[in-house]
């Protein structure tokens, strides 16, 4: 299970360390076909989840059948209901679904928060990262509201990318997403962000060539 073992939530934290802990938080190994549900998080899911291979989307399922990407997970990405900005509602229906097979290294939350009989530096350290992440995934949830409140389609993806592009330090950035995703992360109906996009190409303000952007940043602004 070492491929899980990544700087975030062990960070400061040594190999035979991190072996340790598996036991300790009771870590399970458990392996998803593309287009699976991992997790839904309106169904007590309270485990923390680090992504070891594949991709995978979490993703809020509206009553119409509207589907709404909040984020984009990687390998090394760790997800969960206690980890998520969107869980004022419990019963949100927002679900984690594999994009290609996953594997999956799922411990429990409990066992973080309620640190071992031991007391060991170690799992106190565990602590401080999860309190860090926590805070990351605000700042993340941030400057996701900034590009749902833009007013129109242009301002949503002039937003997306100018984010993107500081991301990466770069005019030229590839999206993390397909367009038909990236049509549903900004909320938008995908046949108006096509034309969106065509006009902004037309009038120089970008680049595409399917998923690689190069964004023109003195006409965008």
């Amino acid at each position: 299970m070492t491929e899980y073992f990544q700087k975030n939530l062990f960070y400061n934290i040594s190999l035979e360390e991190y072996k340790h802990l598996l036991g300790c938080l009771n870590a399970r190994e458990k392996h998803f076909t593309g287009g699976e549900t991992v997790c839904s998080y309106d169904q007590a899911f309270h485990s923390i989840g680090i992504l070891g291979k594949g991709s995978a989307l979490v993703v809020r399922y509206e009553i119409n059948g509207a589907r709404t990407i909040l984020e984009r997970l990687e390998p090394q990405d760790i997800f969960g209901q206690l980890l998520s900005a969107y869980q004022k509602n419990p019963l949100n229906g927002i679900s984690v679904v594999c994009d290609e097979p996953c594997d999956v290294l799922f411990i429990n939350y409990d066992g973080i928060s309620r640190p071992c009989a031991k007391a060991c530096t170690y799992h106190q350290q565990l602590i401080q990262n999860m309190l860090t992440l926590i805070s990351e995934k605000a700042v993340d949830l941030s400057e996701r509201v900034e590009v749902l409140s833009q007013r129109t389609i242009r301002e949503k993806l002039i937003c997306f990318f100018l984010q993107m592009a500081g991301r990466q330090k770069s005019e030229s950035f590839t999206l993390p997403f397909t367009m038909v995703d990236l049509a549903d992360y900004l909320s938008i109906d995908r046949s108006a962000m096509t034309r969106e996009l065509k006009r902004m190409k037309e009038e120089g303000m970008i680049e595409i060539n399917r998923r690689n952007i190069r964004l023109h940043i003195e006409a965008a602004v």
